[in-house]
């Protein structure tokens, strides 16, 4: 039988609890960044339509 000292278990949930909290971090970190690009995405989109929108209608004037 193998014996797990009371020390032992506190350091092996203490490295759990960081890589946790490290690949937590980099999830939302990516999340972040995904969410950044997708706003840019629309910003450009809008703006592009923005401008066909202007030049349609100040034509017709």
């Amino acid at each position: 039988m193998i014996v797990v000292l009371p020390e032992t278990i506190i350091q092996i949930l203490l490295i759990v609890m960081i890589i946790a909290v490290i690949s937590l971090t980099a999830w939302q970190w990516k999340n972040e960044r995904r969410r950044k690009k997708a706003i840019e995405g629309l910003e450009a989109v809008v703006t592009k339509y923005e401008q066909a929108y202007d030049r349609m209608f100040n034509e017709e004037k």
